[in-house]
């Protein structure tokens, strides 16, 4: 059961609650980051192939 009276108890958690919203905190930054970095990378690489596929039609039709 919890032991929080109020939503100021359970933010403050007894005294712990810096650090677990500090910690709930960079968890949310690193998988944002994350999300964000796998966005990019995948349209750069998509860039690339449709790059390549276009270098390899015009060699072909040569």
């Amino acid at each position: 059961m919890n032991n929080w009276n109020s939503l100021s108890d359970f933010i403050y958690m007894n005294g712990h609650g810096y650090f677990v919203w500090c910690a709930y905190g960079a968890l949310l930054v690193a998988v944002i980051y994350e999300i964000f970095s796998l966005r990019a990378r995948r349209a750069k690489i998509c860039a690339r192939l449709a790059r390549e596929a276009r270098a390899a039609k015009s060699t072909l039709e040569m």
